[in-house]
């Protein structure tokens, strides 16, 4: 009687485990840091050239603060002083045609550099600021 509660919770381990990787799949880089962080499922770290995002991550700069981002698509990102970013959504799958962005720049200065998103389904890729939607139409 034993072996079918085991089978059952072997199943349901791997289908944990398979959401929590697909759940933590990276979805960009920092290239620059000073004084930013990323605050995920309740903690804030730190955050240094060459560590990941996430999609859902809330990235802050400080006061003297500044981000360098690429993402996977080749988006380049920017953050100055004080800043808060959140990476709402990112689907970046060419092959099957899976593609979506959605940043949401809820304080302080960046820049964007479109990357492949952008220019093969511009609609897809929208920038919410405190006062605007930014939809790309066009690169």
């Amino acid at each position: 009687m034993q072996r079918p509660y085991r089978s059952a919770a072997i199943a349901a381990i791997a289908c944990l485990l398979s959401a929590a990787a697909f759940a933590a799949e990276p979805i960009g880089l920092v290239k620059s840091a000073e004084g930013g962080a990323a605050h995920r499922e309740g903690k804030s770290t730190p955050l240094k050239a060459g560590d990941s995002v996430f999609k859902n991550d809330q990235i802050t700069t400080g006061a003297q603060g500044a981000l360098g981002l690429v993402l996977r698509d080749d988006t380049t990102l920017s953050l100055g002083p004080n800043s808060k970013l959140v990476l709402d959504d990112f689907v970046f799958d060419p092959a099957t045609d899976k593609l979506g962005m959605s940043l949401n720049m809820a304080k302080g200065t960046f820049s964007v550099l479109t990357g492949q998103i952008a220019k093969l389904s511009p609609e897809k890729m929208n920038i919410r600021t405190p006062v605007a939607t930014i939809g790309i139409r066009g690169t």
